[in-house]
């Protein structure tokens, strides 16, 4: 407290201000963390069944919205940057794939491929701004 005191007084503010922005910037914080928390558990890889993969001993691997986020967001999008590993090894494969309640699932491909097994990881999650139609009707 007394170095909060100590600041203030060399700053020229009072430290019911400094405690105000302290309190401030604790609050942001915290509601960017607990968004991103929400953003990251909106998407998830799943797998399943596909007679090609099957073939290989793959399963198909796919970005999917949780079931909570489409009830949630049903009019939001997400944008997902996901990267693709080969042989244990990351690929130059950044791909990005937006993800709503009109097209909530993207193909990612098999697990096992012909020359060796792949996966993909989740890199970026984050909502995209609504778009409202800014067009008019003519007069």
């Amino acid at each position: 407290m007394r170095q909060c005191a100590t600041f203030a007084a060399t700053h020229g503010i009072s430290l019911v201000r400094l405690s105000s922005l302290i309190l401030s910037a604790c609050l942001l914080c915290c509601s960017v963390a607990a968004r991103a928390a929400s953003e990251a558990d909106a998407v998830v890889l799943v797998e399943s069944d596909d007679s090609l993969c099957l073939a290989h001993g793959g399963k198909l691997i796919s970005l999917q919205l949780n079931t909570e986020a489409l009830s949630e967001h049903s009019n939001v999008a997400f944008e997902v940057w996901v990267d693709r590993w080969f042989m244990q090894v990351q690929t130059a494969d950044h791909t990005r794939h937006v993800l709503s309640a009109q097209v909530p699932v993207a193909e990612l491909g098999c697990s096992q491929s012909m020359a060796g097994p792949q996966h993909w990881a989740l890199s970026v999650i984050r909502r995209l701004p609504s778009v409202v139609n800014s067009f008019r009707e003519p007069l």
